[in-house]
């Protein structure tokens, strides 16, 4: 497994810290941290709110990539508060999926410790936003 996937998921981890802010408000449940095409890695935790001021942890990492003017998804590791990798959340595949167009195929930890990995595509290969690929 490339060095790359070990810093990820560190940085993940270390992201890791569930708070509750008093009445409303839980962060860290889960975390997230992934590469940009420029190497970068940026990180996001989950937000739950009794609002639907709510996000997830991939949101919130691809935000902070937004902020500093990328757009292109290499790699993403998402952990759960037990320090799980997990897959992406359903409503991030979407996001994801729109992401990867035009550019390369996002990868995603599926296990550490088995070291098993896989690209969006192998997980949603039927896509139905693929067609404007093709135009």
């Amino acid at each position: 497994m490339e060095k790359i996937w070990h810093d990820l998921y560190r940085e993940a981890k270390k992201k890791l810290r569930t708070k509750e802010i008093p009445p409303f408000i839980e962060t860290g449940t889960s975390a997230c941290a992934l590469e940009a095409a420029n190497g970068q890695i940026y990180s996001g935790i989950s937000i739950t709110s009794n609002t639907s001021i709510n996000t997830s942890a991939e949101k919130s990492a691809i935000i902070s990539m937004f902020n500093d003017n990328e757009y292109t998804i290499k790699k993403i590791v998402i952990l759960n508060e037990l320090e799980e990798v997990i897959p992406p959340s359903i409503e991030c595949f979407e996001y994801l999926l729109e992401l990867k167009i035009p550019s390369t195929d996002i990868e995603i930890l599926l296990d550490y410790d088995n070291k098993t990995i896989t690209k969006i595509d192998e997980l949603i290969p039927d896509w139905w936003g693929t067609y404007r690929n093709h135009k």
